[in-house]
């Protein structure tokens, strides 16, 4: 029998279209004290989800998301040809 893993893993992929209402209005502090706030939004369907965290960690994945699409954006540039780069002529009639 394996070991019990004291971190339970969980992945989750989730398709966010264009134009998602979020609902970001709920803050809370835990019983430490610490505040959290939550970003929920509909996931299609029935589905919901909620991102939830310190205001500091919810920031971080921000940036992250952020980078994500700026580096998709760039990709999706450099996949354009330049029409001034000599191998993008293109030669019409014989």
């Amino acid at each position: 029998m394996m070991p019990l893993d004291r971190m339970p893993s969980v992945s989750v992929g989730i398709i966010v279209p264009r134009g998602t209402a979020y609902d970001t209005h709920h803050h809370w502090r835990n019983s430490a004290g610490v505040l959290h706030a939550s970003v929920r939004f509909d996931a299609g369907g029935y589905s919901t989800a909620h991102l939830q965290g310190e205001p500091a960690a919810l920031r971080e994945l921000a940036a992250a998301l952020t980078l994500a699409a700026d580096q998709a954006a760039a990709g999706e540039q450099a996949e354009q040809p330049d029409p001034t780069h000599p191998a993008a002529r293109v030669v019409v009639g014989s």
